[in-house]
């Protein structure tokens, strides 16, 4: 029995053949006091046997948390936003071809953006609990339980700075770019 239900939906007009033709993607998450269930509908149609199970490290690490499909020719990719500043570390992300429906970037340019966010909002963390620290610490002339505050600021930082390096690392673009293979064809008479 869930706690609580939520809805997902995106909507995108894809070219299929000569014409164009909307696709609507639905995600109905039945969140439990232990587990999740997950229902896909694509046009009001559910997708039976997906294999969408709950990984709060999903794409960074570990199987799970992502689902694939390909209906019209179009690939479809469903996967769990690990690092949303606006569903609290939570919320799932839909990929049409490739290219993300709510910003249009592409999955690796969005992960590795996103992993910098993070990595920058760590800095200002580290900053802010190095700051506290020091001044709870030297400009304070009796010893005071604050300097905790600038030391949970300091280690949240940290966290935030390797959680933001897993995705900047993982889909990073490479130095140089590989030479494309060239193909020599000789035409003899």
């Amino acid at each position: 029995m869930p706690c609580c239900k939520t809805t997902c939906t995106w909507a995108q007009n894809l070219k299929v053949g000569p014409e164009y033709r909307q696709y609507t993607v639905q995600l109905v998450r039945e969140i439990g006091c232990v587990c999740e269930g997950y229902r896909i509908y694509v046009n009001g149609h559910e997708l039976e046997h997906h294999g969408l199970t709950y990984n709060p490290c999903s794409p960074l690490c570990f199987g799970g948390g992502q689902y694939e499909w390909e209906q019209d020719g179009h690939s479809f990719i469903l996967v769990f936003n690990s690092l949303s500043w606006t569903n609290y570390f939570g919320g799932f992300r839909l990929f049409i071809d490739g290219t993300d429906v709510n910003t249009g970037r592409e999955f690796s340019s969005f992960w590795w953006r996103r992993g910098l966010q993070v990595m920058f909002a760590g800095l200002v963390l580290l900053f802010l609990g190095t700051t506290l620290s020091l001044i709870f610490h030297y400009a304070l002339s009796r010893r005071t339980h604050l300097i905790a505050l600038g030391y949970a600021f300091f280690i949240t930082g940290v966290v935030y700075i390797v959680l933001g390096l897993i995705p900047v690392l993982r889909f990073r673009k490479p130095r140089y770019d590989r030479a494309a293979a060239v193909e020599y064809t000789a035409n003899t008479v």
